[in-house]
């Protein structure tokens, strides 16, 4: 409460002409601070900083990113490997849904029983429009294998972050620059929505019947492109999906007209 008084007389000190006392300000108990508070790229252990026990030190400790380091051999070796352990958890919850073996999958089932309300999910595929939905594939890939070298912190220019960060707008790697991988991760998100966007728009033009045969064409490509690890298949098949539902709903509504 003192130091909210104290801020609004600041922030009146323009009308009131009446400035704050440097010595009103309350001090720190003490110089040490919580570890949730250190910089990223700073040793804890050094004395200034102690062990917090709220839940906010212990999600804090929880987590352990690598730190970009310069261009040492063995340092860029154990950042590498550090940052593949920590993008497990995030990789294995994204591969929980299966994708790579949809068509035995539960949910794959379930989203094809109800396409086949609206459509006819056996039809004999255009070539043409095989070939537009695979040309479309190939540029999400291109671009988001681009977004994804644009948005690395590592030194090394040849080095991407990974689809699964691209994925959720985020960049698992400490950085002694915490407000450089903030400015980054807004650009990522940014250039992603705008990616995922555009994708969305190509494969919902003409009818929504139209557009249900493209996205279910680009769902299922994304199925064989998985398989066979290619790069952006993964998070294709998400934003296929995601077209799917959204054909399906604007179908619903012109019946419901």
């Amino acid at each position: 409460m003192k130091l909210a008084n104290l801020h609004s007389n600041a922030v009146d000190y323009p009308k009131s002409g009446q400035p704050v006392a440097l010595n009103s300000i309350p001090r720190l108990k003490s110089r040490i601070k919580p570890d949730w508070n250190a910089p990223e790229t700073v040793d804890i252990s050094s004395g200034n900083f102690y062990e917090s026990t709220r839940a906010i030190g212990r999600l804090f400790r929880a987590i352990d990113l690598p730190i970009e380091h310069g261009s040492d051999p063995h340092r860029k070796r154990v950042q590498v490997q550090n940052h593949n352990r920590q993008l497990e958890g995030l990789e294995d919850a994204l591969n929980n849904f299966n994708l790579a073996d949809a068509r035995e999958d539960y949910l794959f089932a379930v989203v094809e029983v109800y396409v086949r309300e609206f459509i006819d999910t056996n039809w004999t595929h255009d070539q043409e429009e095989v070939a537009s939905v695979s040309q479309l594939f190939t540029r999400y890939a291109s671009e988001l294998r681009g977004i994804c070298a644009s948005s690395n912190l590592s030194h090394t220019r040849s080095a991407l972050i990974s689809e699964e960060e691209a994925m959720v707008g985020t960049i698992a790697q400490k950085s002694s620059q915490p407000r450089k991988r903030k400015d980054m991760m807004a650009k990522l998100r940014e250039s992603t929505d705008v990616l995922v966007r555009g994708i969305r728009e190509e494969l919902g033009e003409g009818v929504s019947t139209a557009y249900l045969k493209r996205a279910w064409m680009a769902w299922e490509l994304s199925i064989t492109q998985t398989q066979r690890k290619e790069f952006g298949a993964q998070s294709f098949g998400w934003v296929a999906l995601g077209a799917i539902f959204d054909a399906i709903r604007e179908l619903k509504e012109s019946d419901d007209n």
